[in-house]
C-alpha cells in the first residue's frame, strides 16, 4: 500500500477520534457546571432558611423578653410602690425691732415616715413630726403622729380614716409648696390644723368639680379629743380649665359644752397655676374664735412665684391679720416677704427671704431676714 495514501486516512481518523473526544470532555464540564450550579441554588436556599430560622429565634426572643416584662410589670402592680418620707425643716434667721437685733439657727420641723400605695386603690401611711410645742419654754422637742391613716381610692370616689390630712389647707399646701419656709395662711395664724383625727370623703363628680366632706375632731394632731363636739367640713374645688383653680370652703366645729359658742369658718380660694409661674389669692374668717362668742378673725393670703431658671425660682407673699373690734389688736398686723429659692437637686432646697411685720397696733416694724433649708427624701 502506497504510504502516501495511508497517512491522510490515519491522519484524517486522528482528526476525527479528537473531535469526538472533544466533544464528550465537553459534555462532561457541562454536566459539572450543571451539577455545580445546582450546588450553589442549594446552598443559597440553605442559607435563606438559616436566615429564617434566625428570624424566628430572635422573634421569639423578643416575645420571651416581653413576656418576662410583663410578667415584672405585673408583679410590681401586684405588690404595689411604697417610700420612705423623711424631711427636715432649718433656718438661720436675723431678727431686728427696733434696733434689738437678735441672730441664731433654728430646727423648724423633722417628720419621718412611710407611705405604701396598693395596686387596688388602697393607700397606707404614717409620719411623725417632730416639733417644739409653744406651750413649753424651753429647747426641748416633743415627737407628734401627725398621718397614721388608710385611704381608698376608685372611680374618682376617695376615703380616708385616721389621723389625716385636713381638707381645709390641702389645696393651698400644693399651691404654695414652700412650707419649709412658712406656713400657709390656715396653719400660720391657727384657723386650723393641718392634720387631725376623722375621716374624710371626696368625690369627682366631673373633670372640673370635685367636693368633699371631713368630720374630725376638730383640736389638731397635738390633742386629743376632750370636748364632746366636732368638726364639720365641706368644700367644692372648682377646675374650669387645667391651670385655674377655685375653692369654697365652709366647717363647724362644734364645741359640745355649754357656754361655749360653735366656732365657724369660711374660706375662698382663686388660684392660677403653670409652668412657668403661680399667683393665688385666698380670703379667710373665723366666727367666734376659740368659741368665745362675737370674737371674730378675718385675712387674705396673697403669694406668687415665677420660675427664673430651671434650678431657681422667685417669690413673694402678702398676709393681712386681723380682728373685729380690735379685741385681737396686738396679733393684728400684716406681713410681706419676698425671695427666692435655689433647689440644686430634688433633696435639697435653700431660700435666702426677707420679711417684713406691721403691727396694727402701731409701733416699730420687725424685720427679719432667713436662710431657709428643706431637706428630704
Amino acid at each position: 500500500m502506497n504510504l502516501k495514501k495511508i497517512l491522510p486516512i490515519f491522519l484524517s481518523m486522528f482528526i476525527c477520534f479528537s473531535v469526538a473526544a472533544q466533544e464528550v470532555d465537553d459534555d462532561k464540564i457541562e454536566k459539572l457546571i450543571e451539577e455545580i450550579e445546582d450546588l450553589r441554588e442549594e446552598l443559597d436556599d440553605l442559607k435563606e432558611k438559616v436566615k429564617e430560622d434566625a428570624a424566628k429565634i430572635d422573634t421569639l426572643k423578643v416575645k420571651e423578653e416581653a413576656k418576662n416584662n410583663e410578667a415584672t410589670e405585673g408583679e410590681k402592680k401586684k405588690k404595689g410602690d411604697g417610700k420612705v418620707i423623711l424631711l427636715s425643716y432649718v433656718n438661720f434667721n436675723c431678727t431686728s425691732t427696733a434696733g434689738d437685733t437678735k441672730v441664731g439657727f433654728g430646727l423648724g420641723r423633722t417628720y419621718m415616715g412611710y407611705e405604701y400605695k396598693f395596686n387596688n386603690g388602697i393607700r397606707i401611711k404614717a409620719v411623725i413630726d417632730f416639733g417644739k410645742p409653744s406651750a413649753i419654754e424651753d429647747y426641748n422637742y416633743l415627737a407628734y403622729i401627725k398621718n397614721a391613716f388608710v385611704g381608698w381610692t376608685r372611680k374618682g370616689f376617695t376615703i380616708n380614716g385616721g389621723m389625716i390630712q385636713t381638707t381645709q389647707s390641702a389645696l393651698q399646701e400644693k399651691l404654695w409648696a414652700k412650707r419649709y419656709i412658712m406656713m400657709v395662711f390656715h396653719d400660720q395664724y391657727k384657723f386650723g390644723s393641718s392634720a387631725d383625727l376623722g375621716f374624710s370623703m371626696e368625690y369627682k363628680f366631673a373633670d372640673w368639680v370635685k367636693g368633699d366632706f371631713m368630720m374630725v375632731n376638730g383640736e389638731g394632731y397635738k390633742k386629743v379629743q376632750k370636748n364632746k363636739g366636732l368638726l364639720y367640713a365641706l368644700g367644692f374645688t372648682f377646675n374650669p380649665i387645667e391651670e385655674l383653680y377655685i375653692r369654697l370652703y365652709a366647717d363647724l366645729n362644734n364645741s359640745g359644752l355649754s357656754g361655749e359658742s360653735n366656732i365657724y369658718g369660711y374660706s375662698a380660694l382663686a388660684a392660677y397655676k403653670s409652668d412657668k409661674f403661680t399667683i393665688s389669692g385666698e380670703f379667710n374668717m373665723m366666727q367666734n374664735y376659740k368659741n368665745a362668742k362675737g370674737q371674730n378673725k378675718l385675712g387674705c393670703s396673697v403669694y406668687g412665684s415665677a420660675k427664673a431658671h430651671k434650678l431657681i425660682n422667685v417669690y413673694a407673699r402678702y398676709d393681712l391679720i386681723t380682728s373685729n373690734d380690735k379685741w385681737d389688736i396686738n396679733n393684728d398686723k400684716q406681713m410681706i416677704m419676698a425671695g427666692f429659692e435655689l433647689i440644686p437637686c430634688k433633696y435639697v432646697k435653700l431660700s435666702p427671704n426677707f420679711r417684713m411685720e406691721i403691727p396694727r397696733a402701731g409701733g416699730p416694724n420687725n424685720y427679719m431676714g432667713y436662710l431657709s433649708c428643706y431637706f428630704g427624701l
